[in-house]
């Protein structure tokens, strides 16, 4: 027999044992996406071309080395005479088991996607944005230990009691800004509001229009039917730029209701609770008044307890089906080492 027609002899064995290793992966496998295997999709498929390695290194020990040596015999009669056992045809088995983990482990590098076993993310809830005030005032201790930390304490518990909910914090002294978007990581959000101090922003006046204004911002984000506004104040707007009633128009016309909250005693005080009543009850809010810890806490709980729930979409994730490859290339090389230590040990 030709070298060429040895090498050609050798690979086609080889790659036959590969084709039925292959085989016996998929359909362990295949059970597990049956339904959907005409859905599944490749994440990197570049990959696939490392298939060509084990593939070409194949071709080449053949071409090289077509015909391994054997137990040698002194009287090739004899040798002739002992015929071809069944453990002899299977003599390329281990190399082509290697081969099918091989090429099974070029596909799992490709990343192999199931968009038909996908999950989307959803959540029922509300979309809400609380609009804090930092004003100096909000240091008073009429609240224990002082307005701000009494209002930190009841939103954060607030926050861990609606695990369900995408929320939202924004910051007003003088001018507004975004501590934290709308999210669903509660814990973040946690630690951000734990972090809220006086100082941080100019504290001399209360805008309490720019507050709402970048509330309103925020739900810009939000496709949630349920999307609400909680402004938690101690003072009356004083400050330059967004009118809090123009910000409450707004908010009406797009839906969005808001719920004042009026924190702390204010006898005797320059207050306009009124405002705040009128702000609430044209978007369909309600005004809550909080003279102590008490009252803010069941403000918050009272609120909630008003608003529906919606269902809110998430981005899809795709099923991730590399582990469906994985798995049955290790079990192919494991039986590769076995064979190779047993029964189809070779001898030099």
């Amino acid at each position: 027999m030709s070298r060429l027609g040895s090498a050609l002899r050798v690979s086609s064995a080889i790659f036959g044992f590969a084709l039925l290793g292959l085989a016996a992966a998929a359909a362990l496998s295949l059970g597990y996406v049956a339904e959907g295997l005409r859905y599944v999709s490749l994440a990197q498929p570049l990959w696939l071309l490392a298939g060509l390695l084990p593939a070409a290194a194949v071709i080449w020990r053949a071409w090289r080395a077509p015909l391994p040596a054997t137990m040698r015999f002194s009287r090739t009669r004899a040798a002739a005479a002992l015929g071809g056992g069944f453990w002899a045809r299977l003599v390329h088995l281990p190399d082509g088991l290697r081969l099918a983990a091989g090429l099974l482990l070029a596909v799992a590098l490709a990343r192999p996607l199931s968009t038909r076993l996908s999950d989307r993310v959803e959540h029922e809830g509300i979309d809400i944005v609380v609009a804090m005030d930092l004003s100096d005032s909000m240091e008073a201790d009429d609240l224990y230990p002082s307005r701000l930390d009494a209002a930190k304490q009841v939103i954060d518990e607030f926050i861990a009691r609606r695990p369900r909910d995408r929320l939202g914090i924004v910051a007003f002294g003088a001018r507004a800004s975004t501590v934290a978007p709308l999210t669903a990581d509660h814990e973040v959000l946690r630690l951000l509001v734990r972090k809220l101090a006086l100082g941080s922003m100019d504290g001399t006046r209360t805008a309490i229009g720019a507050g709402i204004g970048v509330a309103l911002n925020r739900l810009k984000e939000s496709s949630a039917e349920s999307q609400v506004i909680v402004l938690l104040t101690d003072g009356v707007h004083n400050a330059e730029g967004l009118d809090p009633d123009s910000a409450a128009q707004e908010a009406m016309s797009r839906g969005v209701r808001i719920f004042t909250v009026l924190i702390g005693r204010h006898a005797g005080q320059n207050i306009d609770p009124g405002r705040l009543e009128r702000i609430a009850s044209s978007t369909g809010g309600f005004a809550y008044t909080a003279e102590d810890r008490e009252a803010l806490s069941s403000s918050f709980q009272d609120l909630l307890d008003r608003l529906e729930r919606s269902t809110i979409e998430g981005e899809a994730i795709r099923a991730e089906l590399f582990a469906l490859l994985l798995w049955p290339a290790l079990g192919l090389l494991l039986l590769d080492v076995l064979l190779r230590s047993t029964r189809l040990r070779r001898f030099p």
